[in-house]
């Protein structure tokens, strides 16, 4: 009896659990809203959704640096802007996954140049 039911209770909690999901451009939009804000000193801005914009958008760039050819003196402030105009012009992408997102942007804002031996 005991055995079954710590099986029942097993079996409840795993299926109750709410599933992980990935960001998705939707996320990274409202995240990106209150980043332009908070760089008006808007009051209503929400800092901490700000914060996670920047960092999730600069944690992407750095992890998949070698998908594109970033400038030297790129600041994270630049490519918070990157990402932001894109998802301006692309809004029919907010259901894909954010980070697909950040690195569409990127690359479209600066692609790799493959230099040749001649």
């Amino acid at each position: 009896m005991k055995k079954r039911s710590g099986m029942l209770l097993f079996a409840v909690l795993i299926l109750c659990c709410p599933s992980a999901s990935a960001m998705t451009g939707a996320d990274l939009a409202d995240g990106m809203k209150s980043y332009l804000k908070s760089e008006k000193n808007y009051t209503k801005a929400d800092y901490l959704l700000a914060g996670n914009y920047l960092g999730y958008v600069q944690g992407v760039a750095e992890a998949s640096a070698s998908d594109y050819s970033l400038p030297k003196d790129i600041t994270p402030d630049k490519l918070c802007r990157v990402v932001a105009n894109y998802l301006e012009k692309h809004p029919g992408k907010m259901n894909e996954p954010a980070a697909s997102i950040v690195r569409a942007a990127l690359r479209e804002a600066f692609p790799v140049f493959i230099i040749k031996d001649r």
